[in-house]
């Protein structure tokens, strides 16, 4: 008789993913999502992380194809737990869930945060020095879709602090020269800023990307801070294309330094190098490489 432990080879891949990742916190973290009383019996929630992340780990784009995958590998199958005749979930249950369930995100944000957990209790993360660039991810827009509206922007942490450090600068200057220079930055009303800006109609949460040397059109950009010794990705922060590198870099780093090793010293490229990252960085004892903007950046 053979079982479909048999099937797979001793030093296949996944059972070394199995070994070494516990997804028992998954229970937990979904444990609101499904009620007690009511209802079929669900698919298990591991099984659904499993499912996605084979989808991630071997390059599947579709939760369709992922389905067939799963439907004639033996390892996907005993990965998932899935005996030879059972059959595996159906795509549509997962899109739904994705669609449905948009709290259900959040323990994939927990996988990742576990997932850097353990490579920080096998030594695989120094804090010696943490790198940072952003890539763009093309969003499902198209130009068709495009249109230009106003744009109300909250005053965000990094704007409340660079006015906080304006703030500070300005009463160290009066306090060494008697005199007061006004801001350069004029006050907003009801401390908002407002603006014209494009966006998409079937894909609102992304920002139209225009830079130099990039493609243009409807991107997300996903900023992620790396730990080189063993190029470990120690946070990542996804925001709409054309938001600013700057934006976000801060409360990565801090998140990093405090949450997951500290920091010695961070590296980065011209798109970094704006005082208040150099202000804050110096603040926590992290030693800031950045290569200088050009002169008529600044």
């Amino acid at each position: 008789m053979v079982t479909i432990e048999d099937l797979v080879p001793e030093n296949h891949f996944l059972r070394k993913l199995e070994a070494a990742l516990d997804l028992s916190f998954v229970y937990e973290e979904t444990a609101h999502l499904y009620s007690r009383r009511y209802g079929r019996a669900p698919i298990d929630p591991v099984v659904m992380v499993k499912y996605l992340l084979l989808g991630f780990l071997y390059g599947i784009p579709s939760e369709r194809q992922i389905e067939v995958r799963c439907a004639d590998s033996n390892a996907f199958r005993w990965y998932l737990g899935i005996d030879l005749d059972e059959r595996v979930p159906d795509h549509s249950t997962i899109s739904q869930l994705r669609r449905r369930k948009p709290a259900f995100r959040k323990v994939f944000r927990r996988l990742f945060e576990e997932v850097v957990r353990q490579c920080v209790e096998k030594g695989l993360v120094s804090g010696r020095l943490a790198v940072t660039d952003s890539t763009h991810v093309k969003a499902n827009a198209s130009r068709a879709s495009e249109q230009e509206v106003d744009a109300l922007e909250e005053v965000g942490n990094y704007w409340e602090r660079l006015d906080a450090y304006e703030e500070e600068g300005l009463e160290e200057l009066k306090r060494q020269t008697g005199q007061r220079r006004s801001k350069r930055t004029k006050q907003v009303k009801k401390d908002k800023r407002s603006s014209r800006k494009k966006v998409s109609s079937t894909d609102p949460e992304s920002g139209y990307m225009k830079r130099p040397g990039k493609p243009s059109g409807f991107y997300y950009l996903s900023h992620q801070t790396t730990d080189p010794d063993h190029g470990i990705i120690t946070a990542v922060t996804v925001t709409p294309g054309d938001v600013h590198d700057s934006r976000p870099y801060l409360e990565q780093l801090e998140y990093v330094h405090k949450h997951v090793v500290p920091l010695q010293a961070a590296a980065a490229d011209s798109a970094y190098d704006f005082p208040l990252a150099h202000r804050a960085l110096e603040e926590l004892g992290i030693d800031f490489f950045v290569v200088p903007q050009p002169a008529h950046d600044r």
